[in-house]
């Protein structure tokens, strides 16, 4: 190792050269790396969608959704599948193991819906390839125009312009009208022609048309040869002839009515902030292709959204943007890098009291980009993208720890004699006996971080990056302590020079050694703390809450917001409207989008009495009074309550859609009851949901399916069908188009194509009675009224049916607020099990949701983290080649966990994942700096000190590193356990667990291991 080190330091100006050449390579990296607030936590999911307009659940559920689930059953890799069937669309999402290729799964998935023949012409199709995390922008068109011609605009011109940029999975409209040409047919004049439906809808199939008739050549010019035959107006439309009446024509027009028209309203989209109030306007959604980079993109977006509002666009039409992922980008950067710049500047200050050299305090800090910057190289290369987690989790006091160490040693030996000239070989000497160490502390370190490589799902996406990049930093950071320092301090500390003697510090080692001394002295005095600390351990563990995870602050609100069943889209959008000008009086938002119903590609499924709520805020250092986010939340649900008619559960953005596909549901958590009977599974979750609101901690409880709701059933009587010569597919028909209105054509305008839809006025088809008595033409020309072949009723029927497992269920979803998970599901599920009785073997309860996630982590852990440990103990035998020696750090473990523990309970925080990664990371602090004790010690006793010299010796000689590597490891993660900007809570549990713990964690290496390492030492000396 010394000849290395001699190599590597007569070496110095080639390494420098070579780590700067590494630089340079990490800038460049740097700026190819994807940059996004939050990792993607979602799942590989495939969704399948059909519509079937006009179809009802219960015929969507057992038509559509279970032939295409049996044919589903059994994919490859497959997880879990569910579905959602609503009024007109089915919905099944297919939730595939972690490993699995997005683009397998979307073929195999693909091949099977191929092969399943399905009613009513129905075709399946795949969701875009993008992720509940990969909506990055939505915008609203504003300007003089009408809500037709938005809404034209939106689908004809700005959706196309934006789905040609590269990394855009799709662009979908949300509100507006979407124009149809319509023929209103008057049955009364199809009675009066002696003309049927199906001679319309035929008509105009065959009449609407263009023909290829190849080519002709006229001389030396060739012509192509076309048939025009296309409709081209409403006029065309209305000329189509359908019969010849007594020598005359009956035209389309002499039916009904020709109209400009618009597909059925579904949804309406509402928005306001302070320049713009829309009751009713036209949104466009932005989703993002999974794994793309979501900076480079949303920088494309922006400029063709400028492209665009200069001239791609009608004067006075504008687009304006009011959900951009950038902002949320932003300011989790700046929170980073104000965490990171705060924490560089405390190192920096940190190492100089200490070291008393400004030089060698900026030399060390050199470790800090020379580290960052490698492992962006090594991000790039792995394709791990940069975000809160991967960066913020950065403690730049653990990166410089082996430097710390390589540096005091080399100005230790200058201290010792300031006067003389030091050689290489004497640098190489003390940086030798330090190396070994060194690595197998950084080595110990990113060992500790092997649990969150075994993460699975949700945990493993967001903490696996980070333990890939600050192990990339370590690496770099290590590195740089062996090969660079080294060579740097040689050159700084190589002539004679005065040399700063910290006299506190000396002071302080003096007392420090007089303390160590009387400890080992009487070292059985230590146990009875030793007991007291494990006994606290155990106790705050059992009293600590437990989640999975803290919230991740997306900067905005999202509401679920349920209005009364049944209720007409007119209505709820004035609901929403009264909704959206409340919201608008806080101070601290900033817009409220509402969107009510669906849209019209089904990506949002949801009926007329449910909306969704999107709120923005202002940065939350402009709020007054010091409020925080959770008291808004408060005031907003407290306001809400007063209201009669809405149900509203809170949530944010990307983790409402991230928790839909997870567990199925708009919630953190969700209680499935599965079971086939929908009418008893309502009645045993509305008996759950009266038992979990008086649960202390639930809010926003309620059922996702909404209840029964009235329809009118057109029951076919087959006999009577038979009796008359027509067919069960007369009757269908007559309700498809008569009545719900089908695409019969296109008309094609430019590069514009709308539909041509067919249906009878809505005077003739406006009650029960008069669609009894809608006619049918029978085989033999006879005209038979529909109530004569069917029975026309009013009753009531399922209104959503969800299924997952190939089974039905009902879920009750609930948010928590002000309690931890563990003790809450435990308390609920008691309740539950006394309270709500049901027939267990028809029924049964499943807990989704975070409960889920927490389980599956803690599991894993629960076997990982024993496995880990095996391995630092391994290395810590190797490093100090004595079993006793690495079991005593490994069994020290346990009282580095109660400063961690003491700090969340004091500060009102949770175990959860984050801080069971703050105590993974803390555990590999403080074996460090263990393994830099101990092993100065060994090499003492190695030159011949007896045992108590080389206890008192090497305490005393580590006490000035040990002192720095925490004191830096703390401040390090000072700003982040204390940060309150977005994207800060998933770093606070972390940070807290680092700074607190080790505050406590320092105190057991300088006290408590040498007096341990003492007494086991000196047992064994005895028994030799």
């Amino acid at each position: 190792m010394e000849k290395l080190m001699t190599t590597l330091i007569r070496r110095r100006w080639l390494m420098l050269t070579i780590f700067v050449l590494l630089s340079g390579i990490g800038i460049y990296a740097w700026k190819q790396l994807a940059i996004d607030a939050y990792p993607d936590i979602a799942d590989v999911t495939v969704g399948v969608a059909t519509q079937v307009p006009g179809l009802a659940v219960a015929e969507i559920e057992q038509q559509i959704t279970i032939p295409l689930e049996r044919e589903l059953n059994g994919i490859p890799g497959l997880k879990i599948m569910r579905s959602k069937n609503f009024f007109g669309i089915s919905k099944i999402t297919l939730v595939f193991e972690d490993g699995v290729d997005d683009y397998w799964a979307r073929q195999r998935v693909l091949e099977r819906i191929n092969d399943v023949e399905l009613p009513f012409d129905a075709k399946p199709g795949l969701d875009p390839l993008t992720s509940p995390t990969g909506e990055i922008f939505r915008y609203i068109i504003t300007g003089s125009k009408n809500l037709r011609e938005l809404t034209d605009l939106n689908h004809w011109v700005i959706i196309p312009r934006l789905r040609q940029i590269h990394g855009i999975a799709d662009v979908s409209n949300f509100g507006g009208i979407t124009t149809q040409f319509q023929i209103e047919i008057d049955p009364n004049k199809l009675s009066k022609y002696n003309i049927s439906l199906q001679e319309v809808t035929e008509s105009i199939e065959n009449n609407n048309s263009n023909a290829g008739g190849s080519t002709i050549i006229r001389g030396d010019l060739s012509y192509v040869v076309r048939g025009l035959g296309l409709v081209r107006d409403l006029q065309d439309l209305g000329n189509i002839v359908v019969k010849t009446v007594g020598g005359a024509p009956v035209y389309i027009k002499d039916l009904g009515e020709l109209k400009y028209g618009n597909l059925e309203r579904k949804g309406i989209f509402g928005y306001v902030d302070d320049e713009v109030d829309y009751t009713d306007g036209v949104e466009g959604m932005v989703q993002l292709l999974r794994y793309e980079n979501p900076s480079r993109v949303l920088e494309e977006i922006n400029k063709t959204i400028a492209e665009l509002n200069e001239n791609g666009l009608p004067e006075g039409v504008k687009i304006h943007s009011f959900y951009d992922r950038t902002e949320l980008v932003d300011a989790t950067l700046n929170t980073i890098s104000h965490t990171l710049s705060f924490g560089i500047l405390l190192v920096v200050g940190v190492l100089i009291i200490f070291l008393g050299s400004p030089r060698g305090a900026l030399l060390a800090t050199i470790t800090i980009p020379v580290s960052l910057l490698i492992a962006f190289i090594l991000m790039w290369l792995t394709d791990i993208p940069a975000n809160l987690l991967s960066l913020g989790a950065i403690d730049f006091g653990i990166i410089v720890d082996g430097t710390i160490v390589m540096m005091e040693t080399i100005l230790k030996k200058r201290e010792n004699d300031p006067d003389a000239p030091l050689d290489e070989s004497n640098i190489a000497k003390r940086a030798a006996e330090v190396a070994k160490p060194v690595f197998f502390a950084t080595l110990i370190i990113i060992i500790a971080y092997m649990p969150l490589f075994a993460f699975d799902r949700v945990e493993q996406k967001l903490f696996t990056p980070m333990a890939f990049t600050l192990s990339f930093a370590l690496l770099g950071a290590l590195a740089s302590a062996l090969i660079l320092i080294p060579g740097l301090a040689f050159v700084i500390y190589r002539k004679p020079q005065k040399v700063y003697h910290n006299r506190w510090l000396e002071r302080l080692t003096d007392m420090y050694k007089r303390q160590t001394e009387k400890l080992i002295a009487a070292p059985k005095k230590i146990i009875a703390p030793i007991v007291a600390v494990l006994v606290a351990v155990v106790v705050l563990s059992a009293y600590v809450g437990k989640d999975f995870l803290p919230p991740l602050d997306e900067g905005s609100v999202w509401l679920q917001v349920q209005f009364p069943p049944g209720i007409s889209l007119e209505k709820s959008s004035e609901m929403a409207t009264v909704l959206r000008d409340k919201l608008m009086n806080f101070d601290e938002v900033t817009y409220v989008m509402t969107q009510t119903g669906r849209d019209d590609e089904g990506g949002c499924p949801f009926s007329f009495s449910h909306t969704e709520v999107m709120i923005g805020l202002k940065p939350y250092n402009t709020w007054k009074d010091g409020r925080r986010k959770e008291d808004l939340v408060a005031d907003m649900a407290k306001l809400i309550a007063t209201m009669p008619g809405y149900n509203v559960g809170f949530s944010q953005p990307i983790i409402d859609m991230v928790m839909d596909q997870i567990a199925g549901a708009h919630s953190d958590l969700a209680i499935k009851i599965y079971g086939e009977d929908l009418t008893e599974s309502r009645r045993i979750a509305e008996e759950v949901v009266t038992v979990v609101e008086n649960v202390e901690g639930s809010a926003d409880v309620s059922i996702a399916e909404e209840p029964f709701l009235p329809q009118l059933q057109i029951v076919a009587d087959r006999d009577k069908i038979a009796q008359y010569g027509l067919n069960v597919a007369d009757v269908a028909e007559l309700i498809e188009v008569a009545i719900g209105g089908k695409a019969v054509s296109q008309v094609f305008i430019d590069s514009r194509v709308y539909d041509v839809i067919c249906r009878y006025n809505d005077l003739s088809r406006d009650t029960p009675e008069k669609i009894g008595a809608l006619l049918l033409t029978s085989g033999s020309g006879a005209m038979i009224p529909l109530s004569a072949v069917a029975q026309v009723k009013m009753t009531t029927g399922a209104s959503m049916i969800s299924r997952e497992k190939n089974q039905r269920f009902s879920t009750v979803q609930l948010n928590l607020r002000g309690r931890d998970l563990t003790s809450f599901v435990s308390e609920a599920r008691s309740k539950i099990e006394k309270q709500v009785e049901y027939d267990h073997s028809k029924f049964q309860f499943h807990w989704a949701g975070q409960l889920e996630n927490q389980h599956r982590a803690f599991g894993r852990l629960a076997v990982v983290v024993p496995i880990t440990l095996a391995v630092m103990f391994l290395l810590l035998f190797f490093s100090f080649g004595k079993f006793r020696q690495a079991g005593l750090l490994i069994g020290m473990l346990p009282l580095a966990v109660f400063g961690g523990m003491l700090a969340l309970v004091l500060r009102g925080m949770t175990f959860n994942v984050s801080s069971a990664v703050g105590f993974i990371a803390l555990f590999g602090v403080f074996i460090q700096n263990g393994v830099i004790m101990i092993s100065h010690i060994n090499n003492l006793r190695a030159r011949g000190l007896n045992l108590k010299e080389a206890v008192l010796s090497g305490a005393s000689h580590r006490l000035r590193p040990v002192m720095m590597t925490a004191t830096v490891a703390v401040l390090g993660l000072l700003p982040a356990s204390i940060s309150t900007g977005i994207g800060s809570d998933i770093q606070r549990p972390l940070a807290t667990v680092i700074v607190y713990g080790l505050l406590c964690g320092t105190i057991l290496t300088l006290y408590v291991l040498p007096t341990l390492y003492y007494m086991l030492e000196r047992r064994n000396l005895k028994n030799e």
